[in-house]
């Protein structure tokens, strides 16, 4: 594989990795923001003063956790994007390239039958290479459809649970 080819791959592995540690901490966050809720919830009070100070824990709980997500979980999910945005474009430019190759390699083929074949062969592996890079950009708007859906699944868990 190419060094280009090589050099997305591990782009598109890094954005893999990236999502997943961001999904990663916002699984988390639900998971603590459970427990304590679950703890606030089993605080039996009588007096109404007492009840409103947990009312109270439960809506700083809520504005903590909503803040925390969109500084650490958030954030890390738009950083994704960005780079997701880059490698897309660099590909898309590679593209453009290639298509040029071919067509250049297909003008080379039809000025003689003389190396044809060479023409010929060139452009059937340009468009092989084209190929690829269309299915490396729908992998990267993969891993950012599916870390999307998996951080606002994430986000509206994590809104509800002190409301």
């Amino acid at each position: 594989m190419g060094g280009f080819k090589e050099t997305q791959h591990q782009g598109i592995e890094g954005l893999r990795e990236g999502s997943g540690e961001a999904i990663e901490v916002g699984d988390e966050m639900r998971e603590n923001a459970g427990e304590i809720k679950s703890l606030l919830d089993s605080i039996n009070l009588q007096d109404d003063e007492d009840m409103e100070a947990v009312d109270e824990a439960n809506s700083s709980y809520q504005g903590s956790f909503d803040s925390a997500f969109s500084e650490q979980v958030e954030s890390k999910g738009e950083e994704i994007e960005g780079q997701s945005e880059e490698i897309t474009g660099e590909i898309e430019d590679e593209i453009a390239n290639v298509e040029d190759g071919i067509e250049k390699f297909n003008e080379a083929g039809s000025v003689t039958e003389i190396g044809s074949d060479a023409a010929a062969e060139g452009a059937s592996r340009l468009e092989s290479s084209e190929s690829e890079y269309e299915d490396m950009i729908s992998e990267v708007e993969d891993v950012i459809s599916e870390m999307n859906d998996q951080l606002n699944e994430l986000k509206s868990d994590i809104g509800g649970i002190f409301g």
